[in-house]
């Protein structure tokens, strides 16, 4: 299987967590590159020219970050990432707003790294600066069903938190001061998870 895939992305880093999770690292190649430039040799068989992006072993290509995570976690021998028993929906339920914070964050993310301030449309990036910033209180809200336990949400959060310190200058929400209760769990996790410690965003 070959895998493309950038340092920093949270996307990526969930399915490098799967991968590490489940010790698959020899049967994924890395393939690094760069999304945004069009001549990146996975933007060939790739039509959303997004990342991650996995070939599988079949020559069949699996586009979202969700749908890979749960393939590799599939092929796994370790414990289920995503559970199969009644907590399913509740779990399922708490990766969703991770991945809407990600998906909100994208609105308005691009603009502040690649444009000049006053080009920047400021009302729509404050809506979504307040959506997440609710959305992170309500995952504080819900530790004790977040837990300690290493799943698909606990994993995605954690990606989501590290990601905001990481772009944090960009980003504008600071978790330390948002929600310090989850920051605090996240930092307990990193160093609970060997996955996750190994696949802290980085600029390469």
């Amino acid at each position: 299987m070959k895998l493309w895939y950038s340092t920093t992305s949270p996307f990526v880093r969930k399915v490098r967590s799967v991968i590490a999770h489940h010790q698959l690292e020899q049967q994924v190649e890395l393939q690094a590159t760069v999304a945004a430039k069009a001549e990146s040799p996975h933007n060939q068989d790739n039509p959303l020219g997004r990342i991650p992006a996995l070939q599988t072993d079949q020559g069949d290509w699996l586009f979202s970050s969700t749908l890979i995570a749960e393939y590799l976690d599939q092929l796994g021998k370790n414990q289920p990432l995503f559970p199969r028993g009644e907590n399913r929906w509740q779990v399922l339920n708490l990766h969703a707003i991770a991945d809407g914070i990600m998906e909100n964050t994208l609105m308005y993310l691009g603009e502040r790294m690649m444009r000049d301030q006053t080009e920047w449309w400021d009302n729509r990036h404050q809506q979504m600066i307040e959506r997440n910033i609710r959305s992170l209180q309500y995952l504080e809200q819900r530790l004790d069903q977040l837990g300690s336990e290493l799943n698909i949400a606990t994993l995605y959060v954690v990606c989501v938190i590290d990601f905001f310190h990481f772009r944090l200058n960009f980003i504008g929400v600071n978790p330390t001061e948002v929600v310090p209760h989850l920051d605090r769990w996240t930092q307990q996790m990193n160093e609970k998870y060997p996955c996750l410690a190994a696949t802290k965003p980085y600029q390469s």
